[in-house]
């Protein structure tokens, strides 16, 4: 992604996420949260949100080496379930430049199947020189 061709507020076609009993069982032993509940209620934890709202894996742009990934925040209104099919939106929110660096702010929607608003992901990067 270079900062010139980023259009702010143009959005990217929707893509489907399939989040799998697997990769969720994978996740949580890689960070060894062991919450029995997630198992129990076949929930998806609140930070594997980080992996389905990867900006790269929603577009398929390689963010440059040098980028820095300043700050995320999510924001969740529905729990996500285990094999539940996610609706990913997104587009860039956002691009400014400030004391020379390039800052772009992306936002990144995900709607359960019933079509609701689950969680919200916005990202800040800082693309290299």
């Amino acid at each position: 992604m270079k900062f010139a061709e980023v259009q702010v507020g143009v959005p990217y076609p929707e893509k489907k996420f399939k989040v799998t009993e697997e990769a969720v069982k994978a996740y949580l032993a890689a960070v060894e949260d062991h919450e029995p509940l997630y198992g129990a209620e076949r929930l998806v934890p609140p930070a594997y949100a980080a992996v389905y709202t990867r900006w790269e894996a929603l577009t398929g742009e390689q963010l440059e080496n040098g980028t820095v990934h300043m700050k995320q925040v999510f924001r969740y209104h529905y729990p996500i379930h285990w094999d539940e099919t996610l609706t990913l939106r997104g587009q860039v929110k956002e691009k400014m430049e400030k004391r020379g660096l390039k800052f772009v702010v992306q936002k990144v929607e995900a709607f359960n199947e019933a079509g609701e608003l689950a969680a919200e992901s916005e990202i800040t990067i800082i693309l290299p020189a």
